[in-house]
């Protein structure tokens, strides 16, 4: 029987040999297999040989052994299966989880993370809108002769002249029963037509919240004046009573990839006067911006704030807090100490293998796949990391307001142990879908391979089944 002999190098791959080879006729020992021959020769130094092909069988071998036996040479053979049947192989549609060159943008959960990380950093002031250090506008409400509801005042420190000339005004200008009577129905004295006053750390101009001009403001009957007792006190009637801001901040990405995934990557957006929230970084891994819409009731202060990817539209994240200030004037029935709310929306997906492999979910093969190991570790430097937490707002009040007064939005990135493009020739990319093997060149790995051959034996599929299910070299 010939055999041709090769010096031939190769990985657990499909490769064939095609340089030259020495050919030879052998004599087969008594009670071999095809899948473990044994041959004998006698004129043939083996030595400098480790593959072979019989033509007559058309099946490839590796050199396993060599033994010299009386003066001839028993070279035992162990076949190489995926070489032998490579066609067969190659054509076989199959569940392909890995291969090299897939560009499908996929998680590869079995590439290690490192315990440094990849930051980002961006900020922007609100657009539109000034926070003060200190008091801005002072809103009122009161009752009076044409004023009543909700006034803006024109100048806030005037906030503490409203009353100063009530005792002129009493003794020469209300002389008589009828004018106290109609002060009293205004709702009482002076001070009591008064019914709230708040302040607000902003500067807002006029037209912001009214769509009229100013106004002499009156406590029922009595003109607020100021000390000189001759310039009127002036306000906005606020007739706009919520006004809007809208902020587009950069997202400061670190990476291009599959890495913008919540499990790897963490958003954090501060903002002025509510607090820190997260944002899902899965959801938002096609924008390169966010924008946010601040909505401001300037009658009590509430703040709602509401977080949209710039390209995609999501809504991402909704947020509420309250900014007015309790001033020492009037009445007010304001309830300032409301709950602030930070809601994070969105599923801030975290890859689904993590939790199996936490839970016991995932079961290991026979033989651990080729880059199996690289897979445990990195399930286990993934979970030494962690790095969630939920965010809440948290802010509201006046105090607020002596906090940072811009956006912020801060960026941390896993870092991957190596890249994804130094991986993909030794253990490929994730694919996950149907293909054939022959559609790829180099690793491939499937999951439940189902090989079949008119020619192949049972134990020879069984090989080749678990082969591919633990990753092979296609070449």
């Amino acid at each position: 029987m010939k055999v041709r002999f090769y010096q031939f190098a190769k990985r657990k791959s499909t490769a064939i040999p095609t340089g030259e080879y020495h050919e030879i006729d052998c004599t087969l020992k008594e009670a071999t297999f095809i899948k473990n021959p044994i041959i004998t020769v006698q004129t043939f130094i083996p030595f400098s040989f480790n593959y072979a092909y019989i033509p007559a069988w058309g099946r490839y071998y590796y050199i396993s052994d060599c033994q010299a036996n009386e003066g001839m040479w028993d070279i035992s053979l162990t076949e190489d299966v995926l070489a032998s049947f490579k066609a067969e192989i190659g054509n076989t549609s199959a569940n392909i989880m890995y291969a090299s060159g897939s560009t499908k943008n996929i998680a590869d959960t079995r590439i290690p993370v490192k315990a440094e990380i990849l930051r980002g950093h961006e900020y922007t002031a609100i657009s539109g809108l000034t926070i003060t250090d200190g008091q801005g506008v002072i809103i009122v409400g009161i009752t009076g002769k044409g004023s009543f509801g909700p006034y803006m005042m024109q100048a806030s420190p005037h906030i503490k002249e409203l009353l100063d000339g009530i005792d002129t005004w009493w003794t020469t200008t209300v002389d008589s029963t009828i004018a106290s009577i109609k002060q009293c129905f205004f709702g009482g004295s002076a001070a009591e037509c008064l019914k709230s006053a708040i302040a607000l750390p902003l500067i807002i101009g006029g037209e912001e919240v009214s769509d009229g001009t100013t106004e002499d403001l009156y406590l029922g009957n009595y003109p607020c004046m100021l000390s000189d007792g001759q310039t009127h006190i002036k306000g906005y009637h606020i007739t706009k009573p919520v006004i809007h801001k809208d902020t587009t901040i950069s997202i400061p990405w670190q990476t291009n990839d599959w890495t913008r995934l919540s499990a790897y990557t963490d958003i954090k957006l501060y903002l002025p006067l509510i607090g820190i929230i997260n944002l899902p970084a899965t959801e938002l891994q096609n924008d390169s911006s966010v924008d946010v819409r601040y909505s401001i009731n300037v009658t009590s202060g509430d703040i709602a704030v509401e977080v949209k990817g710039t390209t995609s539209g999501y809504k991402v994240a909704t947020a509420s807090g309250n900014c007015a200030m309790n001033t020492a004037y009037g009445s007010t029935g304001i309830d300032l100490n409301k709950q602030n709310k930070a809601i994070g929306l969105g599923i801030g997906a975290m890859a689904s293998t993590f939790g199996a492999m936490a839970s016991g979910g995932l079961t290991l093969l026979g033989e651990l796949a080729i880059g199996g190991a690289l897979a445990t570790a990195m399930g286990t430097s993934i979970a030494a990391l962690g790095g969630t937490s939920d965010g809440s707002g948290g802010l509201g009040g006046g105090a607020s307001q002596g906090l940072d007064s811009v956006i912020h939005i801060f960026l941390t990135t896993k870092d991957l142990a190596d890249t994804q493009t130094n991986f993909n020739p030794i253990i490929g990319k994730p694919y996950m879908g149907v293909s054939k093997p022959s559609n790829f060149s180099g690793y491939v790995q499937t999951d439940g391979f189902q090989f079949k051959s008119s020619r192949a034996y049972s134990s020879e599929i069984e090989e080749i089944n678990k082969l591919l299910d633990t990753g092979i070299y296609y070449e």
